[in-house]
């Protein structure tokens, strides 16, 4: 190869033509690009910048030629694995292209198209989305509609990279109409955006979107998808918008019960032979509404509605459910296979009218029980179907008893599927039997086998979301179940790589005073790291609070805690390390086991208590001590997050109460500034008898649970004889008269006859525990890393248990006998919103000061129940923040309030507009 040396007046020192130098480069640019379009990316970027190299001494730097191999260059160096190089060389490509050839050349445009790509590509989708829009709006200025339409395509991808899929709903919904209104329905572009606005509404739920304001959106698609003729999936839109409503306002709002009142419409109009069936679901949804609106039974409405939704159900009788012929024998096989295991879910394609798609979900598992996996994680299992081009329409399950069960009824209603139950009769012979369900009750459906329709177009292949699935090595499923979600996304761009010697996996939590980490030290073991949020490490007062309580958690030590195990609290994000615990909280087993005998609560006692010992000899009083906050192991219970609840206390300086109300003490209803540890030793009396009568001894209801601390009344009936003296001290509302832990181990590790136990019986004897419990804790040990976890970052955020709130609105009756697995984080929201509902109807002379009291109740309630982030908890919080407007330090919290609950709601929420304008209306009348 001959060397080119620099030109001279145009002509290369090698003595070669202009044209034969040009020639050559072309020459390796096409050998070049074969590389890399064979797959040998790397090596296309080796001889590309050798090629520019070339070029650069001749025909020069400025030579069209040369910069456009410096745009190969660049693209395939993003290729190669390289994204942030190719965004420095398309940047650099960018700038000469707009100096020598005008920020309007073709060849510069696409540079600034490239340098968009690639900064999406290198994890910067919202700058993506930000110079695709700058490009967008100056070539719709210019006229260039095709081109603005494609801008806004590739604008409407990155919205959805970033996570933002109702922007990128409205970015297609807005390059549709552009698309058929200026080039016609038979248009390439009208095609494309078809196709795109179709993937998108129809895989619902969205991910990061913005409240309020992008809900709007939202209903504006839906109406689109309604009027193209698309009804079951317009019926399946409302649905979901009606959830999305019920969680910004509220499970009785006008929004939301608009919603449902269109899904119901949409789903009458279906001319499918399933459509009745959907309606009837659809319109119970609606009156279940009102009910809890306070408009039930003998309202005129109420009772037309009832009227025409017993008319459809009586139509939805002769309900036929169709199956492809191929659909129905892989159904066979499956059955066959596992004959008492087997279960999944029939799906039929898009725009089909019958079942064509079978999804196993579990072949061989010892536990055939699909209703114990959460409706969140079944939701993400039909997510993936959908993702597929499928719509989920029935459960299959295999069984010789072909009759569903309460649980399944419960769990096909709340998901809007059929249940069709299948059984083995040998030589590829099976018997079916398919259900529709309503109101708890199992109503038959034919089920029909037909002949295949012909093949349609393929799905259009789904976007990818994010970027890899983390799945650590202890991450294994339960038998066969790998279709429900077992591990998260790994850390994002904004996680640290670690904290100190531990690497950061994920980010599994996030509460009021900071964030929590699933991480992983050297030799492979798995701690929990809780941060401290950077405006509160700002704050001098409370970082050095911060470094108190974690020094004193670091001296706890005890078989029965969690300690701290290592800590930086002065560095720029303080932190706090604890070793990961594969356990279930004692709620989990409450939940599952009911009220537990004597001796296991006496064991299990007997171990809190010594804990709370070693505990409070450091200086700490956990002050959040329920069934949530500790784990129980084979060899005894482990009491967790212990010094959390006087950190959050010092992040959240107006509010006085610490705890959750229901195993609070008086002393902490009643806010005192100060706490002793008399105050966990009545916590822990609250929980022996939750554990022993298997429910909560002081009522349901939030206010009548303060009201019976305060007042010491506990219900005890039925509590063991031998667990009645030492559960009575402990309630005592004198916390002077309350035993000292040491005390209550003592008495529930005495023998039968009174007489205490040896030292070495009572420190190392593990707790009698029934199988159940023990069947739960083994679940524990064979369930992922990030599942598990959860129960050890644990805070404030636990799941429902029955200790919650549980009221009806006034037409509806008590949930007591709801059993534990029916029981959901949804149905959490929706009875503590019944009670809100029914305290606000109330109204009365209350004062503002008891009406702000009773208020930060319903608010610290739906913290512990919902998380910090749910949208009733932010209404609540709002609410009580603006009833605390008694000055311009209240105003100015209020206003901090408020700025936070838009970020969650959107600026167009209800409650943050009317909040604000209250505000303005405030600092007006302020002096000055």
């Amino acid at each position: 190869m001959r060397w080119i040396g620099k030109r001279r007046n145009g002509t290369p020192e090698s003595g070669e033509s202009a044209a034969e130098v040009v020639a050559r480069l072309r020459e390796g640019s096409a050998s070049a690009e074969q590389d890399g379009r064979q797959g040998r990316p790397g090596k296309a970027v080796k001889r590309y910048r050798e090629l520019v190299v070339r070029a650069t001494a001749a025909p020069g730097p400025d030579d069209p030629d040369t910069l456009a191999l410096r745009h190969q260059l660049a693209h395939w160096t993003g290729e190669s694995g390289d994204p942030e190089g190719a965004v420095q060389l398309f940047a650099q490509l960018l700038s000469d292209r707009e100096r020598l050839q005008g920020p309007r050349h073709q060849d510069t445009g696409l540079a600034r198209h490239q340098l968009a790509h690639w900064h999406g590509r290198a994890g910067r989708a919202e700058e993506a989305v930000l110079r695709y829009e700058e490009m967008h709006r100056s070539a719709e200025q210019e006229g260039r509609t095709e081109a603005a339409l494609n801008l806004l395509c590739d604008m409407g991808h990155w919205q959805q990279q970033a996570g933002d899929n109702a922007a990128a709903l409205r970015t297609f919904t807005r390059m549709l109409k552009t698309a058929e209104g200026e080039l016609g329905s038979q248009h390439r572009l009208t095609g494309i955006a078809r196709q795109r606005y179709a993937e998108l509404a129809g895989g619902l739920p969205f991910g990061h979107e913005r409240g309020h304001d992008s809900l709007e959106g939202l209903v504006a698609a839906v109406a689109e998808i309604e009027r193209s003729g698309d009804l079951r999936r317009a019926t399946r839109m409302y649905g979901q918008i009606a959830e999305k409503c019920e969680e910004l306002y509220g499970a009785g709002s006008d929004r939301t019960l608009g919603a449902l009142v269109s899904q119901a419409k949409v789903a009458m109009q279906t001319d499918d032979p399933e459509g009745l069936a959907e309606a009837v679901v659809c319109f119970g949804k609606v009156l279940a509404c009102m009910e809890l609106r306070g408009e039930g039974p003998g309202s005129p409405e109420y009772d037309t509605l009832s009227q025409q939704r017993d008319g459809l159900a009586r139509a939805a009788g002769t309900t036929e459910l169709h199956i492809g012929d191929t659909a129905g024998t892989l159904l066979a096989r499956q059955v066959e296979a596992a004959p008492a295991t087997a279960f999944g879910l029939l799906a039929r394609e898009a725009r089909a009218r019958h079942i064509a798609q079978v999804f196993p979900v579990s072949g061989d598992t010892d536990d055939t029980r699909p209703h114990r996996v959460s409706v969140a994680q079944w939701r993400t299992v039909i997510q993936h179907v959908a993702d597929q081009g499928c719509e989920a329409r029935a459960f299959y399950f295999a069984r010789a008893d072909r009759r569903p069960i309460p649980e399944e009824i419960a769990l096909c209603e709340r998901l809007g599927l059929l249940g069709v139950y299948v059984s083995s009769e040998g030589a590829g012979n099976v018997n079916v039997q398919a259900y529709s369900f309503r109101d708890g009750t199992a109503h038959s459906v034919s089920l029909v086998v037909v002949d295949d329709e012909p093949a349609g177009p393929e799905p259009a292949p789904a976007r990818a979301q994010g970027g890899p699935t983390d799945v650590h090595a202890e991450a294994e499923a339960l038998g066969e179940w790998r279709q429900v979600a077992r591990a998260t996304s790994a850390r994002t761009m904004e996680d640290p790589a670690a904290f100190g010697p531990y690497e950061v996996l994920e980010r599994v939590g996030e509460g009021g005073f900071g964030r929590v980490y699933l991480c992983q030290d050297p030799d492979g073991v798995m701690v929990a790291v809780k941060t401290l949020h950077a405006e509160y490490a700002a704050d001098s007062s409370i970082r050095d609070g911060f470094t108190h309580e974690v020094q004193a958690a670091r001296r706890v030590s005890g078989r029965f805690t969690v300690p701290v195990i290592a800590a930086d609290t002065s560095g720029e994000t303080p932190w706090m390390a604890v070793p990961f615990v594969a356990a279930p909280s004692l709620q989990e087993v409450a939940e599952r086991c009911g009220a537990l005998d004597t001796a296991t609560v006496r064991g299990i006692g007997a171990g809190i208590a010594s804990a709370l010992s070693a505990i409070h000899a450091e200086g700490i009083v956990h002050l959040d001590l329920k069934p949530a906050n500790v784990l129980l192991t084979e060899d005894g219970p482990r009491v967790i997050d212990f010094g959390i609840a006087q950190i959050e206390r010092l992040t959240e300086p107006r509010s006085g109460f610490a705890g959750t109300y229901a195993y609070a003490s008086p002393e902490q209803i009643r806010e005192h500034q100060q706490f002793t540890p008399a105050s966990d030793v009545f916590s822990l009396g609250t929980l022996l008898a939750r554990l022993a009568l298997g429910r909560l001894p002081w009522g349901r209801k939030v206010l009548a649970v303060m009201s019976n601390i305060c007042d010491g009344t506990p219900d005890l009936e039925g509590l063991p004889a031998e667990l009645e003296q030492v559960v009575r001290s402990c309630l005592q509302t004198d916390p002077a008269r309350r035993p000292t832990p040491a005390e209550v181990a003592a008495a529930l590790a005495a023998g039968p006859a009174g007489a205490p136990l040896g030292p070495e019986a009572e420190r190392c004897a593990p707790p009698p525990l029934p199988a159940e419990a023990t069947t739960l804790i083994r679940e524990h040990a064979a369930l992922p890393a990030t599942r598990r976890f959860e129960t050890l970052v644990h805070t404030r955020l636990e799941g429902l248990d029955d200790t919650t709130v549980a009221a009806r609105p006034a037409t509806g009756g008590d949930t007591s006998d709801t059993p534990p697995e029916a029981r959901t984080p949804d149905t959490a929201a929706r009875d503590l919103e019944a009670q809100v509902l029914a305290w606000e109807r109330e109204g009365g002379s209350k004062s503002t000061d008891q009406v702000r009291r009773e208020c930060g109740a319903f608010a610290a309630e739906a913290r512990s129940r919902l998380g910090e982030d749910h949208p009733l908890a932010l209404r609540l919080k709002v609410s009580h923040a603006m009833l605390g407007c008694d000055g311009t330090s209240g105003t100015a919290y209020a206003e901090r309030v408020v700025d936070e609950a838009a970020v969650r709601l959107g600026d167009g929420h209800p409650t943050v507009r009317d909040a604000r304008s209250l505000l303005a209306a405030l600092r007006s009348a302020q002096p000055g």
